[in-house]
Protein backbone atom coordinates (compact mmCIF):
# COMPACT_ATOMS: atom_id res chain seq x y z
CA UNK A 1 0.00 0.00 0.00
CA UNK A 2 1.28 3.47 -0.79
CA UNK A 3 1.73 5.74 2.12
CA UNK A 4 0.63 8.71 3.88
CA UNK A 5 3.06 11.27 2.87
CA UNK A 6 0.60 11.98 0.17
CA UNK A 7 -1.89 11.66 2.81
CA UNK A 8 -0.17 14.16 4.83
CA UNK A 9 0.59 15.59 1.52
CA UNK A 10 -3.04 16.22 1.24
CA UNK A 11 -4.38 17.43 4.44
CA UNK A 12 -6.14 20.18 2.67
CA UNK A 13 -9.36 18.43 2.00
CA UNK A 14 -11.96 21.14 2.24
CA UNK A 15 -13.23 23.18 -0.67
CA UNK A 16 -16.62 24.68 -0.01
CA UNK A 17 -17.08 25.66 -3.61
CA UNK A 18 -16.09 22.98 -6.08
CA UNK A 19 -18.29 22.51 -9.13
CA UNK A 20 -18.63 19.17 -10.81
CA UNK A 21 -16.61 20.49 -13.70
CA UNK A 22 -14.51 23.52 -12.81
CA UNK A 23 -15.58 26.40 -15.02
CA UNK A 24 -13.31 28.83 -16.76
CA UNK A 25 -13.43 32.14 -14.99
CA UNK A 26 -14.08 35.15 -17.22
CA UNK A 27 -11.31 37.67 -17.62
CA UNK A 28 -12.10 40.73 -15.49
CA UNK A 29 -12.73 43.91 -17.42
CA UNK A 30 -11.23 47.23 -16.54
CA UNK A 31 -13.40 48.90 -13.96
CA UNK A 32 -15.06 45.71 -12.71
CA UNK A 33 -15.85 45.75 -9.00
CA UNK A 34 -14.33 42.88 -7.03
CA UNK A 35 -15.46 42.42 -3.45
CA UNK A 36 -13.52 39.25 -2.47
CA UNK A 37 -9.76 39.66 -2.03
CA UNK A 38 -9.01 36.01 -2.88
CA UNK A 39 -11.06 36.29 -6.09
CA UNK A 40 -9.25 39.55 -6.78
CA UNK A 41 -5.90 37.77 -6.61
CA UNK A 42 -7.11 34.93 -8.81
CA UNK A 43 -8.56 37.25 -11.42
CA UNK A 44 -5.42 39.35 -11.53
CA UNK A 45 -3.48 36.16 -12.15
CA UNK A 46 -5.82 35.19 -14.98
CA UNK A 47 -5.65 38.68 -16.43
CA UNK A 48 -1.88 38.28 -16.72
CA UNK A 49 -2.16 34.94 -18.50
CA UNK A 50 -4.15 33.25 -21.19
CA UNK A 51 -6.09 30.11 -20.42
CA UNK A 52 -4.00 27.05 -21.25
CA UNK A 53 -4.59 23.42 -22.18
CA UNK A 54 -2.21 21.28 -20.16
CA UNK A 55 -1.36 17.57 -20.32
CA UNK A 56 -0.02 16.18 -17.03
CA UNK A 57 1.91 12.89 -17.06
CA UNK A 58 2.48 10.72 -14.01
CA UNK A 59 3.18 7.08 -13.27
CA UNK A 60 -0.07 6.29 -11.47
CA UNK A 61 -3.13 8.35 -10.69
CA UNK A 62 -4.55 9.03 -8.23
CA UNK A 63 -1.62 8.13 -5.94
CA UNK A 64 -2.39 8.81 -2.31
CA UNK A 65 1.20 9.80 -1.51
CA UNK A 66 1.42 12.36 -4.32
CA UNK A 67 -0.99 15.02 -3.18
CA UNK A 68 1.44 17.68 -4.37
CA UNK A 69 0.47 16.64 -7.92
CA UNK A 70 -3.21 16.68 -6.97
CA UNK A 71 -2.86 20.19 -5.54
CA UNK A 72 -1.26 21.46 -8.72
CA UNK A 73 -3.97 19.95 -10.90
CA UNK A 74 -6.90 21.24 -8.86
CA UNK A 75 -5.22 24.63 -8.51
CA UNK A 76 -4.82 24.91 -12.27
CA UNK A 77 -8.47 23.99 -12.74
CA UNK A 78 -9.47 26.63 -10.20
CA UNK A 79 -7.55 29.18 -12.26
CA UNK A 80 -9.64 28.27 -15.30
CA UNK A 81 -7.10 26.18 -17.22
CA UNK A 82 -7.94 22.86 -18.87
CA UNK A 83 -6.01 19.84 -17.57
CA UNK A 84 -5.90 16.26 -18.86
CA UNK A 85 -4.03 13.53 -17.00
CA UNK A 86 -2.07 10.66 -18.56
CA UNK A 87 -0.89 7.80 -16.36
CA UNK A 88 0.36 4.27 -16.86
CA UNK A 89 -2.40 3.05 -14.57
CA UNK A 90 -4.38 3.64 -11.37
CA UNK A 91 -2.67 3.43 -8.00
CA UNK A 92 -4.13 0.01 -7.22
CA UNK A 93 -6.93 -1.56 -5.20
CA UNK A 94 -7.67 -0.78 -1.54
CA UNK A 95 -5.78 2.52 -1.60
CA UNK A 96 -7.36 5.56 0.10
CA UNK A 97 -8.52 8.21 -2.34
CA UNK A 98 -8.64 11.93 -1.69
CA UNK A 99 -12.07 13.57 -1.98
CA UNK A 100 -10.81 16.03 -4.59
CA UNK A 101 -10.55 13.19 -7.08
CA UNK A 102 -14.31 12.83 -6.94
CA UNK A 103 -15.16 16.51 -6.49
CA UNK A 104 -13.21 17.55 -9.55
CA UNK A 105 -14.18 14.38 -11.47
CA UNK A 106 -10.49 13.81 -12.17
CA UNK A 107 -10.88 10.21 -13.27
CA UNK A 108 -12.92 11.52 -16.19
CA UNK A 109 -9.89 13.62 -17.12
CA UNK A 110 -7.50 10.67 -16.87
CA UNK A 111 -6.31 8.44 -19.70
CA UNK A 112 -4.60 5.17 -18.76
CA UNK A 113 -2.17 3.38 -21.04
CA UNK A 114 -3.95 -0.01 -20.78
CA UNK A 115 -0.82 -2.15 -20.78
CA UNK A 116 -0.57 -5.81 -19.74
CA UNK A 117 1.49 -6.29 -16.56
CA UNK A 118 4.48 -7.86 -18.32
CA UNK A 119 4.74 -4.61 -20.31
CA UNK A 120 4.22 -2.25 -17.37
CA UNK A 121 4.91 -2.02 -14.55
CA UNK A 122 7.28 -4.96 -14.96
CA UNK A 123 8.89 -3.73 -18.21
CA UNK A 124 9.92 -7.27 -19.18
CA UNK A 125 11.75 -7.55 -22.54
CA UNK A 126 9.99 -9.20 -25.45
CA UNK A 127 13.25 -10.37 -26.98
CA UNK A 128 14.27 -12.92 -28.06
CA UNK A 129 11.01 -13.41 -29.88
CA UNK A 130 11.45 -17.18 -29.60
CA UNK A 131 11.66 -16.98 -25.80
CA UNK A 132 9.08 -16.84 -23.06
CA UNK A 133 8.17 -14.32 -20.36
CA UNK A 134 7.54 -15.36 -16.77
CA UNK A 135 5.70 -12.83 -14.65
CA UNK A 136 6.67 -12.85 -10.96
CA UNK A 137 4.40 -15.28 -9.15
CA UNK A 138 2.79 -16.55 -12.38
CA UNK A 139 2.04 -20.26 -12.81
CA UNK A 140 2.52 -20.17 -16.57
CA UNK A 141 4.65 -18.21 -18.99
CA UNK A 142 3.76 -16.14 -22.05
CA UNK A 143 5.48 -16.84 -25.35
CA UNK A 144 7.18 -13.69 -26.59
CA UNK A 145 5.77 -14.18 -30.08
CA UNK A 146 2.29 -13.97 -28.54
CA UNK A 147 3.25 -10.70 -26.86
CA UNK A 148 4.44 -9.32 -30.19
CA UNK A 149 1.22 -10.41 -31.90
CA UNK A 150 -0.86 -8.73 -29.21
CA UNK A 151 1.10 -5.52 -29.73
CA UNK A 152 0.63 -5.38 -33.51
CA UNK A 153 -2.63 -3.37 -33.35
CA UNK A 154 -0.76 -0.84 -31.21
CA UNK A 155 1.96 -0.61 -33.85
CA UNK A 156 -0.56 0.01 -36.63
CA UNK A 157 -2.28 2.70 -34.58
CA UNK A 158 1.09 4.35 -33.91
CA UNK A 159 1.81 4.49 -37.65
CA UNK A 160 -0.08 7.78 -37.80
CA UNK A 161 3.33 9.02 -36.57
CA UNK A 162 5.60 6.64 -38.53
CA UNK A 163 8.96 8.06 -37.46
CA UNK A 164 7.97 7.91 -33.81
CA UNK A 165 6.54 4.40 -34.23
CA UNK A 166 9.98 3.14 -35.18
CA UNK A 167 11.80 5.40 -32.73
CA UNK A 168 9.99 4.03 -29.67
CA UNK A 169 11.06 0.51 -30.71
CA UNK A 170 14.71 1.56 -30.84
CA UNK A 171 16.49 0.45 -27.67
CA UNK A 172 19.19 3.05 -28.24
CA UNK A 173 16.47 5.69 -27.88
CA UNK A 174 14.09 4.19 -25.32
CA UNK A 175 16.13 1.52 -23.55
CA UNK A 176 13.98 -1.04 -21.71
CA UNK A 177 10.82 0.90 -22.59
CA UNK A 178 11.49 -0.19 -26.17
CA UNK A 179 12.49 -3.74 -25.22
CA UNK A 180 9.29 -4.30 -23.24
CA UNK A 181 7.13 -2.54 -25.89
CA UNK A 182 5.78 -0.16 -23.21
CA UNK A 183 6.93 2.86 -25.24
CA UNK A 184 4.91 1.54 -28.18
CA UNK A 185 1.80 1.08 -26.03
CA UNK A 186 2.14 4.62 -24.69
CA UNK A 187 2.61 6.09 -28.15
CA UNK A 188 -0.38 4.20 -29.53
CA UNK A 189 -2.60 5.47 -26.73
CA UNK A 190 -1.50 9.07 -27.25
CA UNK A 191 -2.01 8.73 -31.02
CA UNK A 192 -5.69 8.13 -30.30
CA UNK A 193 -6.01 11.53 -28.60
CA UNK A 194 -6.30 14.96 -30.28
CA UNK A 195 -3.33 16.27 -28.31
CA UNK A 196 -4.02 19.97 -28.77
CA UNK A 197 -2.06 21.22 -25.77
CA UNK A 198 -0.16 24.36 -24.96
CA UNK A 199 2.26 22.58 -22.65
CA UNK A 200 3.10 19.05 -21.45
CA UNK A 201 4.11 18.53 -17.81
CA UNK A 202 5.64 15.27 -16.57
CA UNK A 203 6.12 14.57 -12.87
CA UNK A 204 9.31 12.64 -11.99
CA UNK A 205 12.28 12.10 -14.27
CA UNK A 206 11.43 8.51 -15.34
CA UNK A 207 7.93 9.61 -16.38
CA UNK A 208 9.42 12.40 -18.46
CA UNK A 209 11.79 9.89 -20.03
CA UNK A 210 9.09 7.43 -21.03
CA UNK A 211 6.73 10.10 -22.43
CA UNK A 212 9.26 12.44 -24.06
CA UNK A 213 8.06 11.40 -27.52
CA UNK A 214 4.86 13.36 -26.75
CA UNK A 215 6.71 16.59 -27.46
CA UNK A 216 7.23 15.54 -31.09
CA UNK A 217 3.82 13.92 -31.41
CA UNK A 218 1.81 16.86 -30.10
CA UNK A 219 4.19 19.69 -31.04
CA UNK A 220 4.13 21.22 -27.55
CA UNK A 221 6.86 22.17 -25.08
CA UNK A 222 7.76 19.65 -22.37
CA UNK A 223 8.30 20.54 -18.71
CA UNK A 224 9.60 17.87 -16.30
CA UNK A 225 9.50 18.11 -12.49
CA UNK A 226 12.09 16.30 -10.37
CA UNK A 227 11.07 15.42 -6.83
CA UNK A 228 13.46 13.07 -4.99
CA UNK A 229 14.08 9.42 -5.79
CA UNK A 230 14.27 10.29 -9.48
CA UNK A 231 17.54 12.20 -9.05
CA UNK A 232 18.98 9.91 -6.35
CA UNK A 233 17.96 6.25 -6.46
CA UNK A 234 17.19 6.03 -10.19
CA UNK A 235 20.66 7.15 -11.42
CA UNK A 236 22.30 4.73 -8.97
CA UNK A 237 20.26 1.93 -10.47
CA UNK A 238 20.35 2.91 -14.14
CA UNK A 239 23.51 4.98 -14.45
CA UNK A 240 24.35 8.71 -14.30
CA UNK A 241 23.46 9.18 -17.98
CA UNK A 242 19.91 7.92 -17.56
CA UNK A 243 18.43 11.37 -18.33
CA UNK A 244 20.78 12.45 -21.13
CA UNK A 245 18.12 12.27 -23.84
CA UNK A 246 15.50 13.77 -21.55
CA UNK A 247 17.66 16.82 -20.84
CA UNK A 248 18.14 17.26 -24.59
CA UNK A 249 14.40 17.03 -25.23
CA UNK A 250 12.81 18.85 -22.31
CA UNK A 251 12.25 22.59 -22.60
CA UNK A 252 12.25 23.15 -18.85
CA UNK A 253 13.04 21.34 -15.60
CA UNK A 254 11.48 22.29 -12.27
CA UNK A 255 13.26 21.56 -9.00
CA UNK A 256 11.65 21.81 -5.58
CA UNK A 257 14.76 23.01 -3.71
CA UNK A 258 18.28 24.26 -4.23
CA UNK A 259 19.46 20.85 -3.08
CA UNK A 260 17.49 19.21 -5.88
CA UNK A 261 18.89 21.72 -8.38
CA UNK A 262 22.45 20.76 -7.45
CA UNK A 263 21.76 17.04 -7.72
CA UNK A 264 19.99 17.29 -11.08
CA UNK A 265 22.75 19.57 -12.42
CA UNK A 266 25.29 16.85 -11.55
CA UNK A 267 23.33 14.51 -13.84
CA UNK A 268 23.89 16.84 -16.79
CA UNK A 269 20.91 19.17 -16.91
CA UNK A 270 21.84 22.58 -18.39
CA UNK A 271 21.45 25.44 -15.90
CA UNK A 272 19.42 27.38 -18.46
CA UNK A 273 16.55 24.87 -18.20
CA UNK A 274 16.05 25.09 -14.43
CA UNK A 275 13.02 26.66 -12.75
CA UNK A 276 12.81 26.52 -8.98
CA UNK A 277 9.27 25.62 -7.93
CA UNK A 278 8.68 24.06 -4.50
CA UNK A 279 5.61 21.91 -4.01
CA UNK A 280 3.18 23.57 -1.67
CA UNK A 281 -0.03 23.60 0.32
CA UNK A 282 -2.92 25.91 1.01
CA UNK A 283 -2.35 27.27 4.54
CA UNK A 284 -6.05 28.07 4.86
CA UNK A 285 -6.76 24.34 4.80
CA UNK A 286 -4.48 23.61 7.75
CA UNK A 287 -5.98 24.41 11.13
CA UNK A 288 -3.34 26.35 13.06
CA UNK A 289 -3.31 25.59 16.76
CA UNK A 290 -0.97 26.81 19.46
CA UNK A 291 0.59 23.76 21.03
CA UNK A 292 0.14 23.54 24.79
CA UNK A 293 0.07 20.64 27.18
CA UNK A 294 -2.89 20.13 29.50
CA UNK A 295 -2.50 18.63 32.97
CA UNK A 296 -2.39 14.83 32.74
CA UNK A 297 -2.29 14.87 28.94
CA UNK A 298 0.39 12.74 27.21
CA UNK A 299 2.82 14.53 24.92
CA UNK A 300 2.11 13.16 21.47
CA UNK A 301 4.86 12.88 18.87
CA UNK A 302 3.88 12.38 15.23
CA UNK A 303 5.56 11.14 12.07
CA UNK A 304 3.76 11.01 8.72
CA UNK A 305 5.85 9.18 6.14
CA UNK A 306 5.99 6.02 4.09
CA UNK A 307 7.52 3.07 5.93
CA UNK A 308 10.64 2.87 3.80
CA UNK A 309 14.34 3.15 4.61
CA UNK A 310 14.66 6.74 3.39
CA UNK A 311 12.26 8.04 6.04
CA UNK A 312 14.53 6.95 8.91
CA UNK A 313 11.83 5.40 11.10
CA UNK A 314 14.34 3.14 12.81
CA UNK A 315 16.18 6.16 14.20
CA UNK A 316 13.07 8.04 15.27
CA UNK A 317 11.76 4.91 17.05
CA UNK A 318 15.06 4.39 18.87
CA UNK A 319 15.12 8.07 19.80
CA UNK A 320 11.58 7.81 21.10
CA UNK A 321 12.55 4.86 23.28
CA UNK A 322 15.17 7.09 24.94
CA UNK A 323 12.63 9.89 25.40
CA UNK A 324 10.13 7.42 26.84
CA UNK A 325 12.68 6.29 29.44
CA UNK A 326 12.85 9.85 30.75
CA UNK A 327 9.25 10.90 30.10
CA UNK A 328 6.81 7.98 30.57
CA UNK A 329 3.89 10.23 29.55
CA UNK A 330 4.87 10.49 25.85
CA UNK A 331 3.19 8.68 22.95
CA UNK A 332 4.36 8.22 19.36
CA UNK A 333 1.92 8.07 16.43
CA UNK A 334 3.26 6.82 13.08
CA UNK A 335 1.02 7.45 10.08
CA UNK A 336 1.89 5.63 6.88
CA UNK A 337 2.42 2.20 5.44
CA UNK A 338 5.09 0.44 3.48
CA UNK A 339 7.36 -2.61 3.18
CA UNK A 340 9.15 -2.02 6.50
CA UNK A 341 6.04 -2.12 8.68
CA UNK A 342 6.56 -5.60 10.12
CA UNK A 343 10.25 -4.91 10.82
CA UNK A 344 9.43 -1.64 12.56
CA UNK A 345 6.66 -3.23 14.63
CA UNK A 346 9.14 -5.89 15.70
CA UNK A 347 11.68 -3.21 16.68
CA UNK A 348 9.06 -1.43 18.81
CA UNK A 349 8.36 -4.66 20.68
CA UNK A 350 12.06 -5.39 21.15
CA UNK A 351 12.53 -1.94 22.69
CA UNK A 352 9.62 -2.53 25.06
CA UNK A 353 7.62 0.50 23.91
CA UNK A 354 4.73 -1.28 22.20
CA UNK A 355 2.10 0.35 24.43
CA UNK A 356 3.41 3.82 23.60
CA UNK A 357 3.67 3.54 19.81
CA UNK A 358 0.71 3.33 17.43
CA UNK A 359 1.03 2.42 13.75
CA UNK A 360 -1.98 3.92 11.99
CA UNK A 361 -1.24 2.73 8.44
CA UNK A 362 -2.10 4.68 5.32
CA UNK A 363 -4.72 7.37 5.90
CA UNK A 364 -6.67 9.84 3.85
CA UNK A 365 -6.09 13.55 4.20
CA UNK A 366 -8.85 14.13 6.73
CA UNK A 367 -7.37 11.54 9.08
CA UNK A 368 -3.91 13.06 8.70
CA UNK A 369 -5.37 16.45 9.59
CA UNK A 370 -6.79 14.97 12.79
CA UNK A 371 -3.38 13.62 13.72
CA UNK A 372 -1.81 17.03 13.11
CA UNK A 373 -4.45 18.63 15.34
CA UNK A 374 -4.00 16.13 18.19
CA UNK A 375 -0.18 16.10 18.27
CA UNK A 376 2.34 18.32 20.03
CA UNK A 377 5.63 17.68 18.20
CA UNK A 378 6.53 16.44 14.71
CA UNK A 379 9.50 14.19 13.86
CA UNK A 380 11.06 13.28 10.50
CA UNK A 381 14.43 11.49 10.60
CA UNK A 382 15.06 10.91 6.88
CA UNK A 383 18.38 9.41 5.87
CA UNK A 384 20.27 8.96 2.61
CA UNK A 385 20.98 5.27 3.17
CA UNK A 386 20.76 3.27 -0.04
CA UNK A 387 21.08 6.39 -2.18
CA UNK A 388 17.41 7.43 -2.11
CA UNK A 389 16.96 11.02 -1.00
CA UNK A 390 14.23 13.55 -0.34
CA UNK A 391 13.78 16.47 -2.71
CA UNK A 392 11.90 18.78 -0.35
CA UNK A 393 10.08 17.07 2.51
CA UNK A 394 6.67 18.70 2.08
CA UNK A 395 5.33 17.07 5.22
CA UNK A 396 7.61 19.35 7.25
CA UNK A 397 5.84 22.37 5.77
CA UNK A 398 2.47 20.79 6.50
CA UNK A 399 3.42 20.21 10.13
CA UNK A 400 4.59 23.82 10.49
CA UNK A 401 1.41 25.09 8.84
CA UNK A 402 -0.53 23.32 11.58
CA UNK A 403 1.62 24.96 14.29
CA UNK A 404 3.74 21.93 15.23
CA UNK A 405 7.36 22.40 16.31
CA UNK A 406 9.45 20.00 14.23
CA UNK A 407 12.59 17.97 14.78
CA UNK A 408 14.21 16.62 11.63
CA UNK A 409 17.47 15.25 10.38
CA UNK A 410 19.81 17.52 8.45
CA UNK A 411 19.02 15.43 5.38
CA UNK A 412 19.35 16.94 1.91
CA UNK A 413 16.99 19.91 1.50
CA UNK A 414 15.51 20.00 5.03
CA UNK A 415 17.48 23.09 6.06
CA UNK A 416 15.57 24.94 3.30
CA UNK A 417 12.19 23.72 4.53
CA UNK A 418 12.19 24.88 8.15
CA UNK A 419 13.62 27.76 10.17
CA UNK A 420 16.38 25.98 12.15
CA UNK A 421 16.37 27.11 15.75
CA UNK A 422 13.09 29.00 15.29
CA UNK A 423 10.37 26.68 13.98
CA UNK A 424 12.30 23.48 14.62
CA UNK A 425 15.62 21.76 15.09
CA UNK A 426 17.91 19.81 12.78
CA UNK A 427 20.12 16.94 13.97
CA UNK A 428 22.69 14.82 12.11
CA UNK A 429 21.35 12.00 9.95
CA UNK A 430 21.11 8.51 11.47
CA UNK A 431 21.85 9.85 14.97
CA UNK A 432 19.17 8.57 17.33
CA UNK A 433 20.93 10.04 20.38
CA UNK A 434 20.99 13.57 18.94
CA UNK A 435 17.35 13.20 17.93
CA UNK A 436 16.43 12.09 21.45
CA UNK A 437 18.29 15.05 22.99
CA UNK A 438 16.31 17.58 20.94
CA UNK A 439 13.02 15.81 21.63
CA UNK A 440 13.76 15.68 25.36
CA UNK A 441 14.53 19.40 25.27
CA UNK A 442 11.19 20.17 23.67
CA UNK A 443 9.26 17.91 26.03
CA UNK A 444 10.99 19.68 28.94
CA UNK A 445 10.14 23.14 27.57
CA UNK A 446 6.54 23.29 26.35
CA UNK A 447 6.55 27.05 26.96
CA UNK A 448 8.48 27.57 23.69
CA UNK A 449 6.07 25.54 21.54
CA UNK A 450 3.63 28.38 20.73
CA UNK A 451 6.32 30.74 19.42
CA UNK A 452 7.93 27.95 17.37
CA UNK A 453 4.52 27.22 15.89
CA UNK A 454 3.92 30.86 14.97
CA UNK A 455 7.34 31.13 13.33
CA UNK A 456 6.72 27.98 11.30
CA UNK A 457 3.26 29.04 10.17
CA UNK A 458 4.51 32.44 8.97
CA UNK A 459 7.42 30.79 7.14
CA UNK A 460 5.11 28.40 5.28
CA UNK A 461 2.64 31.14 4.39
CA UNK A 462 5.45 33.20 2.88
CA UNK A 463 7.23 30.51 0.88
CA UNK A 464 4.97 27.48 0.30
CA UNK A 465 1.47 28.78 -0.42
CA UNK A 466 0.23 26.63 -3.30
CA UNK A 467 -1.86 29.48 -4.72
CA UNK A 468 1.24 31.59 -5.21
CA UNK A 469 3.22 28.60 -6.50
CA UNK A 470 0.52 27.64 -9.00
CA UNK A 471 0.55 31.14 -10.44
CA UNK A 472 4.31 30.82 -10.77
CA UNK A 473 3.78 27.47 -12.53
CA UNK A 474 1.46 29.12 -15.04
CA UNK A 475 4.14 31.74 -15.69
CA UNK A 476 6.60 28.94 -16.46
CA UNK A 477 4.08 27.32 -18.81
CA UNK A 478 3.62 30.60 -20.63
CA UNK A 479 7.36 31.17 -20.94
CA UNK A 480 7.79 27.75 -22.52
CA UNK A 481 4.76 27.92 -24.82
CA UNK A 482 5.69 31.38 -26.10
CA UNK A 483 9.43 30.79 -26.40
CA UNK A 484 10.67 31.92 -29.83
CA UNK A 485 12.29 29.44 -32.20
CA UNK A 486 10.47 26.57 -30.53
CA UNK A 487 10.98 23.64 -32.90
CA UNK A 488 9.46 20.20 -32.98
CA UNK A 489 10.56 17.43 -35.28
CA UNK A 490 7.84 16.13 -37.50
CA UNK A 491 6.64 12.71 -36.46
Amino acid sequence: MRLCRGLSDDSRLSHDRIPNRPRRRPRPRKGDGIEDEDDDEIRRGILMSRLLRIAVFTESFPAVSETFILRQITGLLDLGHEVDIYADGPAGPNVPEHPEVVRYRLRERTTYMDMPPEVAPWEMPVWPITGRTWLPGAKTSIHNSVRVARAMPKFFRALVAPRLAWEVLNRAEYSYYAASLSALYRLAKLCSKPGKYDVLHAHFGPVGNRFRFAKKLWHAPLLVSFHGHDFSAVPLREGPGVYAKLFETADGITVNSEFTRRQVAKLGCPESKFHKLPVGLNPDEFLFRQRMIKPGEPVRLLTVARLVTKKGHEFSIRAFASVRAKHPHVHYDIVGDGPLRSDLEKLVEELGIGSAVTFHGACDGAAVQRHFAESHLFVLASVGLGGDQEGQGLVLQEAQAAGLPVVASSHGPFSEGILPGKSGFLVPEADAQALAERLNFLVDHPEIWPEMGRQGRAFVEQHFDIRMLNRRLVEIYEQLSQRPNQTFLKS
